[in-house]
Parts: structure tokens; sequence; C-alpha cells
């Protein structure tokens, strides 16, 4: 049985309202006269005022006219008190829904609980007819909800504060016991008596910190859902009573915002379980908590609008005023369920009841309350709105009167202190009623707040709240207002700063006229402000609005303005508002940073931030936003040097604490800029910069790294447009490399240190600068034993790279031949012995054979024009010839010794790997037919590298010259040898059996085709039978290639193809071209051909 408690106390109220015999009851003359009579009370009080703030008038009376009326209404709708009222038992005959009548003297929750007969409920929803008498807008709703969640979160983020709280309630354990002095007469004692059984246990809970007095709240919150869940009504209702008592409490001052926040939190909860218990009771399904669209009250069962009466009875006879209209407003929604309902008379009812909350803090709280149930009842009068604000201005004086004030005094409170808690209320209200969209009712506000001795209060809720559109145009007005009058507790600081946002934030809006004759009112307000606090928030709030419509000139005029109000230094807690300003100035459409960069004025508003992070930031803001908004050249130099200052700060506040993060984005800034600097053809002028940068960034390597960068392209930019280079350019290029030399020191990382050195010789020799490529070489060659061991296929790259530029280096006249390589190779030997890495050295050692072959050649196979290479500088020299074979052979040896100790250390598959690395450089650099020797070290190599199976067979296929070759040498010396080499598989386009591979036989016979097509023996010049038997790759590339120009063509090998009677068709010859050509040029040059056979 559900809510029988609510029921007995229905029945004792019942009971000091009318004289009822046993089975019938009527209205007492006796009752209604008194009724009358406390009506008269009430009005008297009302009207008196209550000023402690507590009872709107007597809490015996007002419980008594309040059931009356309720009471009143049902009699009406029944026969107008014509009728005999009785008792509904479970017997009783089922209800014609044509003949509703409502027995106000019966039960209500005896009525609930045995309800109507099933199928009239059925038959009553079916015949209901007629328009919508309810229909809510759940959209709108979600938007109040969202509006609110928001204001919600602002509120408790704002006002809070660090005095001790207390907390009365009944339903936390602990606290100190509390006696509840009751004064109430006889009468109504016994409707009463439940109610006082939890007044019974009040305690106080003193000394709360304010996350101890969230935590209480919280604790009874859980209560009142455990107590619902229990079906524990009563104690549910006295819950949420005790938490709307709890709003009487003002003090202290500052939390009052917060404890409204969470109070009511309770109450939506209470209100919400209500709602969907009735609605539950009434067999209505809720669609998220709503009713569904085409609810009307008629749908509702006889026991569900009971059970919403009994809650409204209950409600009803709470003795204080401030819970009742406030648990009231929580279960105003479940009117919906009665019908007839007029929401918009219950909310004026409402705001005309909080009337009688004296205390003003209090009231306007309630205001706000009854504003926002009010939104989402979606009643589409708003009446209710214009009349709870009209209520608000008849009470805004007390704000101001005496025993505020000696209020404020006991608790020293200032003033604006007190009136800034006032502000989340009057925000909410003054929405409320801008949502209307009403102007007319707007302009009446509006022209009433000027009627109010201290309208400031008002005032910045109305600008905040109020649509734009209504008040741009009359911000004039209110400026002229402002600056003339005197306000008390609402500066005209803090009007201006509100002003300043509203304008600011809505410049793109045509609604605003004279923005001249504004500015003639503002500027002078503002520049007279000594303090510096309020200066720079009026300041902050009106800079978008100023840069708006005044022009670079003015514009300068109140960048100074600033610097005067804070020279020397402004104060730490000033930066964010600084930063807001320089967010302004740049970001504004009208900027002009030509002239914004160019003068002093911006350099001066940085000098007054203080020293260290804060003005970093700022020069941050600045530069950020300069390099994404300005993208053209800088080629200004005043305005370069001012660019540069800026990140000169950012650079200046990096110490050994700051992290990678910040000096990334640092470094990618200064980066930025350098790219974006370029005068020109004035490349002095670019080399000044790039000292001056170099100099604001020594602690940046990345920043280092990319003014090596940029000076070897500039370098490489002058030798372009010059082409040879004259006296004047020769002594800029060598002032270039000069630059690079010295600044690539300075970064830490010796691998990064290793590149740029390479790439600045190999541009310093370009442009014929030896000897800054030789120091820049020798820098490079001395940083090899610092490298990192990890990075191993980086090093060999990168030494190989080196390798190359050596070719074409000359030797320096006063050092040894071959110092450069010598010193290399006694680098690369000390950091491999040190590092135990021994296949560094070993691949060092190759491309070092591979280079001394080449410095053998008689014309080296490419040059740096205007330099002259070593084999220019040693044409002739045998000593030179000599050397270099000698250092070629100890390699060679060490080499092989490296080869015998892999053996002895049984590590045969790196033993195998190095022999196929020197037998392919013997292949490919080595003078077979001159030296036998070679030719069977070349054989022993092979065969090495197969003996314990451990080679890599696709590395061995990967050779690119010299099968034949090797054919050739072990035909004399090791003939077995032939047969491994024979077994290899060859890959073509097409094989003659039809196989895409070319077996052994079919090779054969190919290559005995193609020497069919080699010339006549006369034209051999008298070679010799091995040598003939010796024809490699290259003889048979040259029979194809016709022209002699090292490319086969497809004419080419159609022609040749015919020769030897395999004439192909055209698609044949794509193919075969496209499966040769890898470099997809159309042709087949040697190596693709090679790599084809092979």
């Amino acid at each position: 049985m559900e809510e029988t408690s609510l029921a007995e106390e229905e029945n004792n109220r019942r009971a000091t309202v009318t004289v009822a015999t046993k089975e019938t009851g009527t209205p007492s003359v006796a009752t209604t006269d008194a009724a009358a009579a406390d009506k008269d009370t009430i009005r008297r009080d009302h009207e008196s005022g209550a000023a402690d703030g507590q009872l709107f008038t007597c809490v015996v009376c007002q419980s008594v006219f309040q059931t009356h009326r309720l009471l009143q209404r049902h009699r009406e709708r029944a026969n107008h008190f014509g009728s005999t009222y009785k008792e509904i038992n479970p017997k009783t005959k089922p209800i014609s829904p044509k003949k509703k009548i409502v027995l106000a003297y019966s039960d209500p929750l005896s009525r609930a609980l045995e309800g109507s007969d099933p199928l009239s409920q059925f038959v009553s929803k079916d015949e209901v007819e007629g328009p919508e008498l309810y229909s809510p807008a759940s959209n709108q709703k979600d938007s109040v909800s969202k509006e609110w969640l928001r204001h919600r979160t602002s509120i408790l983020g704002k006002f809070t504060t660090s005095e001790k709280l207390s907390i009365t309630s009944s339903f936390l354990q602990g606290g100190e016991k509390l006696v509840v002095k009751q004064q109430i007469n006889d009468k109504i004692k016994h409707r009463l008596q439940q109610l006082d059984e939890f007044e019974e246990h009040v305690s106080e809970h003193k000394g709360l910190s304010r996350d101890d007095y969230v935590s209480r709240i919280t604790q009874i919150s859980h209560e009142l859902h455990q107590a619902w869940a229990l079906d524990q009504r009563v104690k549910a209702l006295k819950i949420v009573i005790q938490c709307s008592k709890l709003l009487l409490e003002t003090h202290p001052f500052a939390f009052y915002p917060s404890k409204f926040a969470l109070i009511t939190d309770i109450l939506d909860n209470f209100g919400r379980m209500v709602f969907e218990r009735i609605a539950e009771k009434g067999d209505i399904r809720l669609v998220d908590h709503q009713l569904p669209k085409y609810f009307k009250p008629e749908h509702v069962s006889e026991g569900a609008r009971e059970t919403c009466r009994n809650w409204m009875y209950k409600i009803a006879s709470v003795r204080e005023l401030l819970p009742r209209i406030y648990v009231e407003m929580a279960v105003l929604k479940s009117y919906s369920f009665l019908e007839n309902t007029d929401f918009s008379a219950n909310l004026i009812r409402l705001s005309r009841a909080i009337r009688g909350v004296g205390n003003p803090l209090v009231a306007a709280y309630a205001r706000a309350y009854l504003m926002r149930i009010g939104l989402e009842q979606f009643t589409q009068d708003r009446s209710f709105v214009i009349e709870n604000v009209r209520d608000l201005f008849l009470s805004y004086n007390q704000l101001y009167s005496n025993s505020v004030r000696t209020e404020l005094t006991v608790f020293r409170t200032d003033l604006a202190d007190y009136l800034s808690l006032f502000s989340p209320a009057y925000d909410w209200i003054f929405q409320t009623l801008a949502s209307t969209g009403q102007h007319d009712g707007l302009d009446a506000i509006w022209r009433q707040s000027f009627n109010q001795p201290e309208p400031g209060l008002l005032w910045l809720s109305l600008l905040s709240q109020f649509p734009s559109d209504f008040v741009l145009p009359r911000c004039l007005e209110l400026a002229l207002h402002i600056t003339t009058t005197p306000s008390t507790g609402v500066s005209s600081q803090q009007l201006m700063v509100m002003m300043g946002q509203v304008l600011s934030s809505n410049l793109a809006s045509s609604s605003e006229s004279k923005p001249g004759k504004m500015l003639n009112v503002i500027w002078p307000y503002l520049s007279r402000k000594e303090e510096a606090e309020s200066y720079l928030q009026c300041i902050e709030a009106w800079m978008p609005y100023l840069l708006r419509h005044w022009r670079v000139k003015e514009v300068h005029v109140i960048i100074n303005d600033i610097v005067h109000h804070f020279r020397p230094k402004a104060q730490a807690h000033h930066v964010s508002q600084l930063n807001n300003i320089v967010h302004a100035l740049i970001r504004t459409d009208q900027i002009d940073y030509q002239s914004l960069f160019t003068t002093d004025p911006l350099m001066g508003l940085l000098d007054v931030y203080p020293e260290g992070q804060s003005r970093a930031e700022a020069a941050k803001i600045l530069l950020q936003q300069f390099l994404i908004d300005y993208d053209r050249p800088l080629s200004h130099p005043l305005m370069v040097d001012h660019l540069l200052s800026i990140a000169r700060i950012l650079h200046d506040t990096l110490n050994a604490t700051s992290v990678e993060d910040e000096k990334r984005q640092i470094s990618e800034l200064a980066i930025a800029l350098i790219d974006r600097v370029d005068f020109g053809r004035d490349f002095q002028q670019m080399l000044s910069f790039y000292g001056d940068a170099r100099a604001a960034f020594t602690n940046l390597d990345p920043v280092l790294a990319h003014l090596v960068q940029a000076i070897n392209r500039l370098s490489s930019r002058t030798r372009q447009l010059i082409q040879e280079h004259n006296e004047k350019t020769g002594h800029f290029v060598r002032a270039c490399g000069a630059f690079a030399y010295i600044t690539i020191p300075a970064i830490s990382c010796p691998m990064i240190r290793f590149r740029l050195y390479l790439l600045s010789s190999q541009v310093a020799l370009a442009n014929e600068c030896l000897g800054q490529a030789d120091a820049c070489l020798e820098g490079a060659i001395n940083l090899v034993t610092e490298f990192s061991p990890t990075q191993e296929q980086w090093i060999m790259a990168s030494l190989s790279n080196l390798l190359s530029t050596l070719l074409v280096q000359p030797d320096t006249p006063d050092q040894n031949r071959l110092h450069h390589l010598r010193r290399l190779l006694r680098n690369a030997r000390t950091f491999s012995i040190n590092h135990t890495m021994h296949r560094l050295r070993s691949t060092i050692y190759l491309q070092a054979i591979r280079l001394l072959s080449a410095y053998l050649q008689p014309d080296y196979i490419y040059h740096v024009p205007n330099v002259e290479s070593n084999d220019r500088l040693y044409l002739g020299d045998e000593e030179f010839r000599s050397e270099a074979i000698d250092y070629c052979s100890q390699l060679l040896t060490e080499l092989l010794n490296d080869i015998n100790q892999l053996g002895n250390e049984n590590q045969h598959r790196k033993q195998a790997s190095l022999c196929l690395d020197l037998f392919s450089l013997l292949i490919e650099s080595a003078d077979l037919d001159a030296e036998p020797s070679l030719s069977q070290l070349a054989a022993q190599l092979y065969h090495l590298a197969r003996k314990h199976n451990q080679w890599d067979a696709d590395y061995a296929l990967i050779f690119r010259f010299g099968q034949n070759d090797l054919a050739s040498a072990t035909e004399k010396y090791a003939s077995r040898e032939l047969n491994s080499v024979s077994n290899v598989i060859f890959s073509c386009a097409v094989g003659y059996s039809g196989s895409t591979l070319m077996n052994e036989t079919e090779f054969f016979q190919w290559v005995k085709r193609i020497q069919a097509l080699r010339p006549p023996p006369e034209q051999t010049s008298g070679s010799s039978a091995d040598e003939e038997a010796g024809l490699d790759l290259v003889a048979a590339f040259r029979v194809f290639d016709r022209d002699k120009n090292g490319f086969i063509t497809k004419d080419e090998l159609r022609l040749a193809m015919e020769l030897i009677d395999e004439s192909m068709t055209e698609q044949g010859l794509n193919d075969l071209i496209k499966m040769a050509d890898v470099d997809k040029d159309g042709r087949i040059n040697y190596e693709e051909f090679a790599k084809m056979l092979l």
C-alpha cells in the first residue's frame, strides 16, 4: 500500500478545514469565514512586509488558506457545493467518463489505491476529443537544461569560500542536537504531528569546509533517493523541506550562490521523482522523462489525479513560506496531470508569494528558480516573466536599505562583494526575459532601470543578457550616463568593462550607430584612469572595439598610453590581461603589420612586461600570429630587426631546465622567421642577417644547423646568378664558407656536424673555395671517432659519401699525398677497434680501395668545374701512382687478414660475406688479365665463400660484372669452379625452352650466336686465343650497341635478334625492354643488360 502516511496526514488536514459526519460532510460556515479572515490577515501582513524573511504571514493561516483554496476549486467542479460526497470503496461501480465527480471529502489516498475500473479508464482515454491542452516541447526543455548546466558550472566555480559552514538536518549522523520550539494551536496540532517527528531529531553540523559541506549535501541527496526507493514518501518530502530551509541562511554570503545550485539539484530530483511516480500510476509512458506529444490531462486515471492532488495538499500544508514555495516550484510540472491547469496563473501566484521573502538575496534566487521552472513548463503565456521582473524592480531598493547595510557591517562584508552575489540570479532572470523576444517589453524594463537610484547592478545584467541588436543602439546613452553619474556598490569601471565586452564581441553587428561619438565619450574616461588595475580591465575589454574603429596612428596612441600607465614594469598579475591586449592587437582584421613592427610602441609594450617567461609568452603570441597571417617575404630592415628581437626574447628564456618540446617550438618559430626574410639580390644584407640570427639563437641547434644550410644555399645561389666568380663575389663566397665553418662547431650532435661539414665542403668546392673546402673536410674527418656505435649503417653511408668527395678534392700542397684519406682510414680503424665494429672497417677499406682505383685512372669519372683534381695535379707522376698502389696493397692485405681471422673464429657467414665483397671489388676494379695473381685470388675468394655453405646466394647473384672473366680465370687455374658458376640459372625475358628462365644449355647456345656477331678476326687487333675465350658481357653488350652510345634501343635489339634468326614481335620487344629497363628511360644501359643476364 503506497502513500499511507500521506493519506493519514490528509485526513488530519481535512479535519482542520471541515466539520464532517462519519458518512457525509459539508463545508463549515465557520471554517469558510475563518478562511476569509485568514486571507485578509495575509494581505495585511504582505502590505506591512515580512522583514525577517522567514515567513510570509501566520503559518497556520497560510496553510489553511492554501488548502481551502484547493478544496474550493474542486467543490466548484462537483455541483457547486450541492452534492453529497461519499467514500469510495473497492466495490464501487466504475466511474463514467462523462460524469466525473471529484469527491473532495473522500480519502484521496484511498481513491488512488483503489483506482477506477480499468475498462472505464480505457474507454475514457479512447473517448477524449477536442484540441490539445498541453503539448510539451522537449527541445526547449533540453535547451533550458543545457543553459542551466552551463550557468550552474559557472556558479560553482566562481562562488566559494574559505569560511566555515554549518548545515542543519535530521538525516545526517552526528552534530549538535537542536531543540525545535513550535508555537502552534491545537487546531492543527494533529495534522502536523507526523511532520514534527523528523524535527525532533534535528542536529547541526558546524565548522564544515566547502568540500565537507558539498559532501553532506551529497549524503542528503542519497538519503532522498533511498527513502523514495523504500516508498518512504513522507521522509522524502521532509528531506526536501529541510533542504529548502537551508536557503534561508545566507551567511557566509560568498557561498550562497553555490549553496543555491546544490540545493536546487535535490529539488529538481524530487520533482522528477514525483512526476514520474504519478505518470507510472496513471499508466502514462514517458518519452525521455517527458509527457508524450499528444498527451492530454483526460488521459490520466482518477487515481493518479488524486495522488497528484494529495501531493499538492501536502505541500500546501508546509508551514514555512520559503520551503513551501521551493517545493511547490519543484513539483510544478506535476500539475500537468490535472485538468484545466493554468501554469501561468500558478507561476504568477508563486511570484507574488515570493514578495513575502524579506531577505533580498534569498528572494532573488527564488525568483531565478521560478524563472527556470517556468521555462521548463513550455507555457506560451510569458506574463509570469514580466510579473516576476516587475516584482524584482519593486524590491530592488531593498538591496541598499539600512537593514542590509547593518547586516553587512556585522559580517564585515563590502557592499560591492555583496551585490556581486546577485549577478547569477539577475543574469538568469533577464536572460529569461530576453528569450521572450519582445523588444517593447525589453525597452520598458530598460527605461525603468534608469529610474532606479542605483541601477548599476541591473545594468550589468541587462548589458550581458539582453540581445545585442537591442543593446548596441542604446550603449551611447548608457555610456554618457555612466561617465557622468557616480555609482554606489557597482562602480562605473565595472559597467564600462561590461559595455566594452559587449561591443567588442559584436564588432560585425550593424546595430551599433555613431561609433565615433562613442569613442569620444569613452576614451577620455579610460585615459584619465590612474589606478592600474581598473585601467587595465577597461582597456582589455575595449581594445577590440578601439582597434576596429581607429586608424594606425590612434592605435599607436593606445599602446603608448598603456606603456605610460605601467612604466617601468607591470606586475606579474597583470600579465594575462596584457596578453589579451596583445592578442586583440595582433588578430584584428585592420592590422598593418609593417606599421606595427617598424615603430617603437610595440617594442615598448613588450618592455613593460616582467622579465622572464611572461615576456616570452607575449613575444610568442606576436610571432606566431605574424607568421600565420603575413605570407610575404620580409625585406624591410627595421621590421626584420624588430621581429628578430622578438624571437630573441623567446630564446633568452631557455635554460638548462627547459623541456625539449619548448625548445622545439621556439626553434620552429625561429626557422620560419629566417626562411621568411629575403633581401633579394642584396646578398651582403642576407649574410649580415644570418650573422645576427646566429648571435640571437646560440642555444638552439636546429636553428644553427638551418643557418648553415641557408648560408650554403646563399652561396650556391650566388654562383647560379654570377656563373663565374669575380674578385668581389669570390670574397663573398669565401665569407659564406667561413660562416659555415665557424657555426658548425656550436652544434652538439656529432653526426649533424659531420653532415654539415661535408655539405659545406662540397658547396665551397663548387665555389672554388679550396681552403674552406679543405678545412671543412678536415673537420668532418676528425668527427669520426665521436660517432655513436649504434648508427653503423649511417656511418658507412656517410663515410662512403665522404670518400666520393675526396676524389675531386685536390691535395693541399703543404700536406702529404692522400693525407685526407690516410687520416680518415686511421680514424675509422681506431673507431672500429674501440667499438669492435669489424664490418664497418672492412666496408670502409673496400670503399677506399675503390677510391684508390679511381685515383689511378688517367681521367676521373667526374670533376668540379674550374677545380683541378688530383688527376691534373699528378698527371704523369709515377711516384703518386706507386704510392697509391702500395697503399691499396696494404688495405688488401688487411682485408685478407680479416678474412683469415674470421675463419679462425669460425664466423663462416661473416667470412663468406666479406669474401663476396672483396670478390666483387676485384671483378669491378682489378685488371685480371694483366694480373694473374688477382684472377687466382678472385677464384679462391669465390671458392672460400661457398666452402661452408654459409654464403648468401641472393647476394652472390647481384654482382653486375665479370662472370665470364671468372670463367676464363678458373679455366686456367681452377676449372672445377666453372661448374659451380655454370649451374647458376640466369633470368631472361623469354627462354628458348618456353620458360621464363634460361637454363645452362640455352645460355651457351645464346652465347655462341652472340659470338657469331663479333667482328672478323682481322678487326680484333690480333687478340690472343685466351682473350678470345674470355669474351665477357662487355663484348656482348657492344655487339648489341651498334651506335656505341652506351645504350641498347629497341631498334638495335630487333636488329640483333634478326641477325641470329630469332625475330621477335613488337610486343615481345616491348616486354623485353620493359623487363630490363630499370630506370624507365626506354633504353637498356650496360648495368641493366648485365643484371638481366645474371
